[in-house]
């Protein structure tokens, strides 16, 4: 397979298919960017079937996915994925689902009015 081709393709929970290329995953752990998630690959595949979904409001195509770990370092307690929709054309014309993994990482989220 071409570096830059689906590394793996998983279902949400609404049952969409949604894709990781090694193209994505290399962006994600580059060392400028969010390598700390070089050992959590797993975990982001567990984002993207049991995590919480919520559209972006400035872009209807941009999903991000969260979900909470208990054996993350630091002081970081949840894996977000950042997933495009959208579609595209198979070789006899039939429309297909084209949703993507564009960038993961960690982050800390407190509740409302906590000041961390």
């Amino acid at each position: 397979m071409s570096l830059s081709g689906k590394w793996w393709t998983v279902y949400d929970r609404d049952g969409n298919p949604i894709y990781l290329t090694h193209e994505r995953w290399s962006h994600i752990v580059d060392l400028d960017n969010h390598s700390e998630m070089m050992a959590y690959k797993n975990q982001l595949k567990s984002v993207i079937r049991k995590g919480h979904r919520q559209q972006e409001p400035l872009n209807p195509r941009k999903y991000r996915y969260t979900l909470a770990f208990d054996d993350l370092p630091d002081d970081f307690a949840h894996i977000v994925a950042i997933v495009l929709f959208g579609f595209d054309v198979d070789p006899v014309g039939h429309t297909i689902p084209n949703n993507f993994v564009a960038t993961a990482f960690m982050k800390t989220i407190t509740a409302k009015g906590i000041k961390r």
